[in-house]
């Protein structure tokens, strides 16, 4: 049986991220943790893509230069839409939409550069949780560790011992579908996104986005539906039906589609995120309730365990209870909680025509008092079709 330090379940972006801060830290780190991936990069991973600027501020912080050597399209203008009511609010950028697997495989590729060992093609099959360590036990071989980190998603085999133990899942569900596009659509040339929450009307507690994305270079749609189902009393709304509907309004036929969906593990703040010996990062910690944004949270998430767990070695206490403390009053952890607070109301009301323009006339007002932010990097990867952004 190997004996190491820590042991990282999974090598998306929550993953990298906490091995990326702790050798950032201190690179006396080198040598002492690895990664165990059950798949190798670059793999397919369903996901809008979408990063906003919590997640690049975060990149940057690891020394990261953008743009990032790898296709991207920045979004300059992301249009909130809900029953012919517009909300355009803008940044250079405010979103970048990468394909997962290419932004996993550079981030991958980064950790390794650094001294992170990622061991691909090992799928963990066997955790025990003792007193005295932790024993992981994949196709290949057993491993004993001080501490474990659960980086492996929402229906990953760590966020499976939580529910063992009693833990409640807060799910939602996403449907997705990528298709390829002209370069001279306007999602392109405009620089921008929608999100349409239209559909709340019909029970969706989310809505519909419609994102521009390069995939291998070339133009593609992604779009989908999100819906967090965070009122459990209303009808559910039939995803499917929903989105082949949002399809055929794009002059698109949904049986010529391939629509793939999966669940998301949203955030809430009284969610249980770590037990003695394991932390739980990204998705298995749960993701923004309110968009399903999962990518900038993943990064955050990582900085926040880094911490936690340095601390835990240093003081040979590998309880983490103060894990939760740290998410909770980190920046990233008081926007979570934020968001959750709004998608609770949001939810719950938004079924109501007159709350929900009462909620898009405040969007509005808030969106002319606060002033764009500076922009993230100098050189912009798609500036020859770079526009003016709509306000």
């Amino acid at each position: 049986m190997k004996e190491i330090d820590l042991i990282i379940i999974g090598s998306g972006p929550a993953g990298i991220s906490t091995a990326l801060h702790l050798v950032q830290q201190d690179p006396g780190w080198i040598g002492r943790m690895i990664l165990l991936e059950k798949a190798s990069h670059p793999r397919q991973k369903l996901c809008g893509g979408a990063m906003t600027r919590l997640g690049v501020e975060t990149l940057r912080r690891l020394g990261m230069q953008l743009p990032l050597p790898i296709s991207q399209e920045w979004v300059e203008d992301v249009c909130f839409v809900y029953q012919g009511r517009m909300i355009h609010v803008g940044g250079d950028p405010h979103l970048i939409i990468f394909q997962r697997a290419e932004l996993d495989a550079c981030m991958a590729e980064q950790a390794r550069l650094r001294g992170v060992v990622i061991q691909q093609n090992e799928a963990v099959e066997l955790i025990r949780i003792k007193e005295q360590g932790v024993e992981v036990k994949t196709g290949r071989e057993s491993y004993r560790s001080k501490a474990l980190v659960g980086a492996d998603g929402a229906k990953g085999i760590t966020r499976k011992i939580f529910l063992k133990h009693g833990e409640k899942s807060c799910v939602a569900r996403v449907l997705e579908v990528i298709s390829p596009a002209p370069l001279t659509a306007p999602e392109f040339l405009d620089g921008y996104a929608v999100l349409d929450f239209s559909p709340v009307q019909g029970g969706l507690q989310g809505y519909f986005w419609d994102f521009p994305a390069l995939i291998g270079g070339l133009p593609h749609f992604n779009r989908g539906v999100y819906d967090a189902r965070m009122a459990t009393r209303r009808a559910r709304a039939d995803l499917p039906d929903l989105l082949e509907n949002r399809l055929v309004s794009y002059g698109q036929d949904p049986h010529q589609a391939s629509i793939e969906g999966h669940p998301l593990h949203w955030f809430n703040p009284h969610n249980r995120f770590a037990m003695p010996r394991l932390l739980l990062v990204g998705d298995a910690a749960g993701v923004d309730s309110l968009f399903g944004e999962g990518i900038a949270p993943a990064l955050a998430y990582g900085e926040v365990a880094a911490a936690a767990l340095r601390a835990a070695f240093a003081q040979e206490d590998f309880s983490f209870r103060d894990y939760r403390r740290r998410i909770l009053r980190s920046p990233f952890g008081r926007n979570l909680m934020a968001r959750w607070a709004i998608a609770w109301v949001s939810y719950h009301l938004s079924g109501s025509r007159a709350f929900m323009h009462m909620l898009w006339t405040v969007g509005s007002i808030a969106n002319h008092i606060y002033a764009q932010p500076e922009p993230l990097a100098d050189r912009h990867p798609n500036a020859e079709r770079a526009r003016p952004v709509r306000r």
